[in-house]
């Protein structure tokens, strides 16, 4: 089963690449199929330009499912019948044909996917629908029948308002079930659930046969989000967290609180939500929502060729908290430009904070949520609980490090020896920063509290000494670590690319631009961890190996913005090794 999972981590990988598409920043998305989109969906998900899928697909490592997964999904296969588990069997032969698709390209044959793809991803109350537009869609619902023949699963030919589908029922007990419905309408294939707990008005809107009375296209909120972050109008999504909260409190009638209700009924929980529908927990609730209403993603600039591809991607925590926002800003810290520099080292990761802001911070998180003026009896009791902590006990703990603006670490190259019991470093190139406002005193303060250190004196024009003279270590390969202070930077380093990157911190000054940077090499990485268990004797599945051949480069960086917490990410991916 280990390599069913890691099977599904590459589906996940292959799925990445839906997010984004090949077009240029700028322009807007008017589509016709966002008119059947309900307005207050909870979540959406698309990829509203073509994405070259099929050149994207190859891209990735050729052999990067293996025989042996499908050895291990016919041995589940053969279990779930065993246990008389249909459902289970049906989804593992649906996962059985992706993986022999992905294997040997026949995308189209068994998926009807073409070079080009878009979809839409969204729910009616809590009724998920997915529609993509496919080069040949009756191929998606032939590999279904197939494997709910395999399975033993039931399907029939049904429709509604003229519109044909199939329906294939799966029994969750004696006296209930789930059937997914499958459709096509002008080359856009509908797949959704249908149950007991939505109606034939929902199923018609989900099909398309019928237009939301208030549709997304019609509340404008797509282009809305293209235009406040400069994004390409190619994949944008969100959850809304309006939407959640109106439908846990019930404060208007919608499809995803009548939805909730039904299911909490068959549950014979139906008195669980009464607690958030007082009048009290109606206005406080949705208040809350309204200042974070919503976790937004969208692209800003995707390129797909023969060999490569990049994306540039956003992902967005709304605000319109200015207070909470306005404190937050004020931690921001220093993260030096080598850490997100995604072309160069192995591994980098470097956090930007003010420690001095840090206690002013938490009063101010605190004193907002303990002295809002709650009427919602669950809020109120979770403001009494919050008065019995004081913030202030985070100033002593912080006063020693004020002045601090961050903290990184980047490895260039690290080179293991695996020879011995225990794997040792042998070499390494890597750069260790603390940034300040004035380090010097950093250190005289540390050496207040460490007598062994008072001793040390490190220069302030960048000259190092070795870490051996402060703390003496058994030597291990070509490590000797050095010490230095580089401008507003104390930096501890070795190798020959950190010694020239902790020459260059001299010249950057701790201006905040941000809380969280890094960057990562994802093949070189997966060469170690090869390496580790070649050396132990360890046999790793074969989509290891093939994942260690896949050329993928990473950078994000994440920062507290006017519009929220704000992270932006850079990939590049070229054709496997």
């Amino acid at each position: 089963m280990k390599k069913v999972l890691i099977g599904g981590a590459v589906a996940a990988a292959v799925a990445a690449g839906l997010y984004y598409s090949n077009q240029g920043a700028g322009g807007g998305a008017s589509m016709a199929e966002l008119d059947y989109v309900p307005a207050d969906t909870v979540f959406f998900a698309s990829q509203l330009k073509p994405f070259p899928y099929k050149q994207y697909a190859q891209l990735l490592p050729s052999d990067m499912m293996s025989s042996g997964t499908d050895e291990e999904l016919t041995q589940a296969i053969e279990r779930a019948k065993a246990q008389g588990n249909v459902n289970a069997v049906f989804f593992f032969e649906l996962l059985n044909q992706y993986e022999s698709s992905v294997r040997d390209g026949s995308y189209t044959q068994t998926w009807g996917i073409g070079n080009d793809l878009r979809y839409l991803g969204y729910a009616i109350g809590l009724m998920p629908v997915m529609r993509a537009e496919l080069e040949q869609p009756q191929n998606f619902i032939n590999t279904l029948k197939k494997a709910a023949d395999n399975a033993g699963v039931s399907y029939a030919d049904e429709s509604l308002n003229s519109q044909s589908y199939t329906r294939f029922t799966l029994a969750l007990d004696d006296s209930s079930s789930v059937a997914i419905i499958a459709a096509i309408k002008d080359n856009w294939l509908t797949v959704t659930l249908d149950s007991e707990f939505n109606n034939q008005d929902d199923l018609a809107l989900a099909l398309a046969t019928e237009k939301a009375q208030t549709s997304l296209n019609s509340s404008n909120r797509v282009n809305d989000y293209i235009n406040k972050y400069q994004w390409d109008g190619s994949s944008i999504s969100y959850v809304n967290f309006e939407a959640l909260a109106s439908a846990a409190v019930a404060d208007k009638p919608s499809r995803l609180s009548s939805m909730l209700d039904a299911i909490l009924t068959k549950m014979g929980q139906a008195q669980a939500m009464q607690a958030l529908r007082t009048p009290g927990c109606k206005a406080d609730i949705p208040a809350i929502a309204a200042k974070w209403p919503a976790i937004v993603s969208g692209t800003s600039n995707v390129k797909v060729s023969d060999s490569s591809a990049d994306f540039d991607a956003d992902i967005v925590i709304e605000s319109t908290d200015k207070d909470i926002l306005g404190a937050l800003q004020t931690v921001r810290g220093f993260i030096p430009s080598h850490v997100t520099n995604k072309d160069d080292g192995l591994f980098s990761v470097g956090y930007g904070i003010d420690v001095g802001k840090l206690a002013p911070l938490a009063n101010t998180v605190w004193s907002a949520f303990t002295q809002a003026e709650f009427t919602c009896e669950p809020l109120m009791m979770a403001q009494q609980q919050a008065k019995q902590s004081n913030p202030m006990a985070m100033a002593m703990a912080t006063g020693m490090a004020a002045g601090v603006k961050g903290i990184s670490v980047s490895v260039q190259n690290v080179v293991m020896d695996f020879s011995g019991y225990t794997p040792q470093v042998s070499d390494i190139d890597a750069l260790v920063t603390l940034s300040a406002d004035d380090p010097t005193t950093l250190i005289n303060t540390a050496k207040g509290l460490v007598p062994q250190l008072a001793q040390i004196e490190i220069p302030s024009d960048g000259t190092p000494i070795s870490m051996n003279e402060i703390m003496p270590v058994p030597a291990s390969g070509n490590v000797d670590a050095q010490l230095a202070i580089n401008g507003q930077h104390i930096t501890v380093y070795n190798g020959e690319k950190s010694t020239a990157l902790a020459a260059d911190m001299s010249s950057q000054a701790v201006d905040a631009n941000g809380v969280l940077g890094m960057s990562l090499q994802f093949a070189p990485m997966m060469d170690i961890v090869l390496e580790a268990a070649a050396s132990t004797g360890e046999e790793l599945p074969p989509e290891i190996h093939s994942l260690a051949k896949q050329n993928m480069k990473l950078s994000l960086t994440t920062d507290i913005t006017d519009n929220g917490i704000e992270m932006k990410s850079e990939t590049n991916i070229s054709k496997s090794k």
